[in-house]
């Protein structure tokens, strides 16, 4: 293959570096992401508050249609037999009670928290040991019903110093005693080789490396949050917000993007395709994390009303006039966030513009057939 061919079909891929009679090829992949973790302030009082989580999980667009999808299981080869009843409509209530409570269940978000600070703990110095064997002993208490970050694991070193186990070799060890489903004792591949893992992200496979992400580390493990963190600012750079949504992902990844002031793109989408009320929303989330809106006031008065009403899975095709006014107040209250805090404000104000005017048009044909069937 020429040079010419290379670079023609790799430019989206490639920076050329020419010094001399040298070519340097790099990879714009490695380059246009650095991985972020929470090793600053705490994150989890926010993400745990009870307001947060109703914002996340509304956030999350819960569909049952993808919630309840069929998924390739490795540990279950065969589908289950369907199974059909009549019932009453108290009996229907109550299976419905069971969908909502295995629905929430399965969307259960990982949690977001501070990444742990090393192990320093030095238990005793022992002089007369010095010597007596050139590897470390390790120690685990291996009762049942411990729970595993509470475990007794120690090390002996060769120079008689006795001293608490690291996470990284608690881990291990808790992995060799006492096994997790699917957690492997060695880094699998697609997180141990960067490139296999950006090739995944570029097919778009994200719910299944956040989902192995959760399997093999702990939520405060740094490889966790910066194999997270890749994958959600991929999402966010490529706008594939879709792909996460009705998923336990997608309010963490809100989240991320809140926490760092990253949610204009995500905020913008929104708009694009008409998802007002969850606009506003998200400006709650920013106002409840950071405080910084000029307009967080009225956008969580707003918010609270947004709360009562139904998920909308699809644009309504018919407007009541309840509704023609919460959306009037979502405009005007997003028109406020993208003149006073927006990072994209021509982007997202086109955007609006555009809604407003297919609103408006939403608006007379909803009043249009309202006064044909005689109900104005």
């Amino acid at each position: 293959m020429s040079l010419l061919k290379l670079l023609k079909n790799n430019t989206r891929n490639v920076f050329i570096k020419c010094n001399e009679s040298q070519l340097i090829f790099i990879s714009s992949r490695k380059l246009s992401i650095v991985p972020s973790i929470y090793d600053g302030e705490n994150p989890a009082p926010k993400f745990f508050s009870s307001g947060i989580q109703i914002l996340l999980k509304r956030l999350t667009r819960p569909d049952y249609a993808k919630v309840f999808r069929k998924r390739s299981n490795s540990n279950a080869p065969m589908l289950e037999t369907p199974q059909y009843k009549f019932l009453t409509d108290e009996e229907l209530q109550i299976e419905k009670e069971k969908a909502n409570q295995s629905a929430d269940r399965l969307l259960q978000m990982p949690p977001v928290v501070k990444v742990h600070e090393p192990i320093n703990d030095v238990l005793s110095k022992d002089p007369a040991l010095v010597g007596f064997d050139s590897a470390k002993y390790l120690f685990t208490d291996i009762s049942f019903g411990v729970a595993n970050e509470h475990r007794l694991i120690v090390e002996r070193d060769p120079d008689g110093i006795l001293r608490s186990c690291d996470h990284d070799v608690r881990k291990r060890l808790n992995q060799i005693y006492f096994p997790m489903l699917g957690r492997k004792i060695r880094e699998p591949l697609i997180f141990a080789d960067e490139e296999k893992l950006h090739s995944l992200l570029d097919r778009q496979k994200y719910e299944y490396v956040l989902d192995r992400a959760c399997v093999q580390y702990e939520p405060d493990e740094p490889k966790f949050q910066k194999v997270t963190s890749i994958t959600y600012q991929h999402i966010d750079t490529n706008m594939q917000y879709d792909l996460l949504r009705s998923t336990r992902h997608f309010g963490p990844l809100a989240f991320y993007l809140t926490w760092h002031k990253s949610m204009d793109s995500l905020m913008f989408e929104l708009v694009q395709t008409g998802a007002i009320r969850e606009a506003v929303l998200l400006m709650s989330l920013r106002h409840a994390v950071h405080g910084d809106l000029k307009n967080g006031a009225d956008s969580d008065a707003l918010g609270k009303q947004v709360l009562t009403t139904p998920v909308q899975l699809s644009k309504s095709e018919y407007l009541t006039e309840e509704d023609i006014q919460l959306d009037n107040k979502c405009i005007e209250c997003l028109d406020a966030y993208i003149v006073n805090n927006s990072t994209m404000k021509s982007q997202q104000g086109l955007a609006l513009q555009g809604f407003r005017e297919y609103y408006q048009q939403m608006i007379e044909l909803s009043r249009g057939l309202k006064k044909a069937h005689g109900t104005a």
